[in-house]
């Protein structure tokens, strides 16, 4: 059973002037696209010969790589846009 003293907690928050919710979601949102692009860039790499063997059509494969190769190039990360480039040069 919980201490009494484990019942009186009391929560408040009140942010100071410095803090930026809609800031902080935008970060929260920025991180986990990151996030979510760099596991489906594993994805890619790690299942090559499942992404260019697969039966989906050709210009959506491309598609699809060019579109994660565009976020990966805006972020200057040259390494993983070389290989998801060559990944596309299989495909078509």
């Amino acid at each position: 059973m919980a201490d009494e003293d484990d019942m009186d907690f009391e929560f408040e928050f009140e942010p100071d002037d410095s803090w930026d919710s809609l800031d902080y979601i935008g970060d929260v949102m920025a991180d986990s696209r990151r996030m979510m692009m760099d596991v489906v860039y594993s994805s890619i790499i790690n299942n090559e010969h499942g992404v260019v063997n697969s039966l989906s059509k050709v210009d959506r494969k491309v598609g699809a790589i060019k579109h994660v190769l565009e976020f990966f190039e805006e972020l200057e990360d040259y390494e993983k846009c070389a290989a998801l480039k060559k990944v596309i040069e299989k495909i078509k």
